[in-house]
């Protein structure tokens, strides 16, 4: 449970930093570190959705593409934060799509657009899943797949990553109600 506690700290602190930005209508030094270390909680953290019921290979995979996307877009962060990249936006001299198409952030998104993918086609296979437990993922991977076609809208990838940061969540309170163990090897 400890994990779940982790991920859900995480989860908590991902969307609270990007809140922060979000409502500053730019990236700050308060809202970028609280990001950052929301995104290193949850990617550690998501290793405990590995024992939700019926989790099988393609759920996994989603585990592992979803954690190494939250370190990557960490790390992004982590440059903007300390390269000068900020001065250099409140300049005018480097604008939000300049960061989008970076290939740290370019890895990041195309980790979280797989892992959520992945997600989506094990919940849509998942036995006593609802129908519907597949659209959340799914939908999201298309909203970050769709982040390229916007690069300057600094709200609309804000917004996507508290959404995600709350299905994540969302899935480590379902690991905390179920109160399932993974099996003695």
């Amino acid at each position: 449970m400890i994990l779940a506690a982790i991920l859900l700290a995480g989860c908590a602190l991902w969307a609270l930093g990007e809140a922060i930005m979000l409502t500053g209508a730019q990236i700050t030094v308060a809202g970028g570190t609280v990001t950052t270390v929301g995104m290193v909680l949850a990617g550690c953290g998501i290793w405990t959705l590995k024992d939700l019921p019926g989790m099988v290979k393609p759920g996994r995979v989603g585990i592992v593409l979803c954690a190494f996307g939250a370190f990557s877009f960490a790390m992004v962060m982590i440059i903007v934060l300390t390269s000068g990249v900020l001065g250099a936006m409140a300049e005018g001299t480097v604008a939000h799509a300049d960061i989008v198409f970076t290939p740290f952030y370019l890895l990041a998104l195309a980790f979280v657009v797989a892992g959520l993918t992945a997600l989506a086609v094990h919940f849509s296979r998942a036995p006593g899943a609802p129908r519907t437990a597949a659209l959340v993922p799914a939908g999201l991977a298309i909203g970050h797949l769709a982040r390229i076609f916007v690069p300057d809208l600094a709200v609309y990838h804000e917004t996507l990553s508290i959404a995600l940061a709350l299905y994540l969540g969302w899935l480590g309170v379902r690991r905390v109600a179920l109160r399932t163990t993974a099996p003695a090897a």
